[in-house]
């Protein structure tokens, strides 16, 4: 392993109201020990929310979402203080690194913080990642974090992505209420009987669910890293887990693997606008195949060329991404017949998963 991603959620690192030092302690230490193997470490962490709640003194997370970005604003620097004074002790110097799902959007955005994460790893420090809530414009969504770790484990070509979180990982039933559930260990193949499995959403400190974690693997593996959850009670084994050590749950890498630029464009890119296809792209598209101006039925949104599309079906269901050679307004002055000019070309075309 020479780069792996890891993501503890807010479940793990608060106890009651107050952040949890020694599961902190525990992490922080464990990352040490990766770096001590040459193994370059990438760090997501959620807690900015609880960390606010708690130096608000408040009962519980507040439902409004400007008081939830609040409580992220006045957390995030408790959370990062924690953070800098245990990488301290060890030595270890770490980067704090504020993204949303639109520093995704932009290939050349996605670059720069490529370039600024290979910086941080020259320099042998560890970039502690969290979403910037505060700047958030729409609801904090479910699991952001998951998504977030797993766009991250991309961007940083890493080996591994681990979950650490409040289960020990993925069950074949309801592990509550002495079900009987048993624990899934290895994953090699998220199909719709995997994704059934995932049930609601998280804690009430977290955000997290296990659908969020089903779709992180979704997108680490279909990248072909591979992606294990554990349980926070199994903190002290994550070096051992990244060296191969069988603990929670584990999602092997896909046998056919994206891009780069597919998972870019299926999971990060920022979609401008829609194109309907008639059957007979559609087939070709699936099949790997460019799609020509004389499938398109109708272009909608206002977007210029170079722009990410999804392409609809006639019935209007989205089944692929891809980049537009042409604007809106040029498409639409084609009709659908005479020329076979590339709309979207093959490479630039990434077919829509499961979740």
């Amino acid at each position: 392993m020479k780069r792996i991603a890891i993501k503890i959620g807010s479940s793990s690192l608060v106890d009651g109201n107050v952040l949890n030092r020694n599961n902190m302690r525990v992490l922080v230490d464990q990352i040490r020990m990766l770096l001590d193997k040459g193994v370059e470490v990438a760090l997501v962490t959620s807690g900015a929310i609880p960390a606010g709640v708690a130096k608000l003194s408040l009962k519980e997370k507040p439902l409004d979402v400007a008081k939830k970005q609040a409580c992220a604003a006045i957390g995030q620097p408790s959370l990062i203080r924690a953070y800098e004074q245990l990488f301290e002790e060890f030595k270890v110097p770490c980067a704090q690194i504020l993204l949303t799902h639109d520093d995704f959007g932009s290939r050349r955005r996605t670059e720069h913080l490529k370039r600024t994460l290979s910086a941080l790893f020259a320099y042998k420090a560890v970039p502690i990642i969290n979403e910037n809530d505060p700047l958030t414009d729409d609801e904090i969504k479910v699991g952001d974090n998951d998504t977030l770790s797993a766009m991250v484990s991309l961007i940083v070509g890493a080996d591994m992505l681990v979950l650490i979180t409040d289960v020990d990982g993925l069950y074949d039933g309801d592990p509550s209420g002495g079900s009987g559930a048993k624990l899934i260990e290895t994953v090699e193949n998220i199909d719709e009987s995997v994704i059934a499995l995932a049930g609601g959403s998280g804690s009430k400190i977290g955000t997290g669910g296990m659908r969020t974690k089903i779709k992180a693997a979704l997108i680490a593996t279909g990248a072909g890293i591979e992606m294990r959850i554990i349980n926070v009670n199994k903190l002290s084994r994550l070096a051992s887990v990244c060296k191969g050590e069988n603990v929670g749950t584990r999602f092997l890498p896909s046998a056919k693997k994206n891009t780069v630029k597919q998972s870019w464009l299926l999971y990060c890119a920022t979609v401008e606008g829609k194109i309907f296809v008639d059957d007979g792209a559609k087939d070709a598209l699936v099949k790997r195949k460019s799609l020509l101006s004389c499938g398109i039925i109708k272009a909608e949104g206002d977007f210029s060329a170079d722009s990410v599309v999804s392409v609809c079906d006639k019935d209007g269901n989205e089944f692929a991404v891809g980049i537009s050679y042409f604007a809106q307004k040029e498409i639409a002055a084609k009709g659908s017949g005479e020329k076979n000019d590339i709309i979207l070309h093959a490479n630039n075309i990434a077919l829509k998963g499961k979740i």
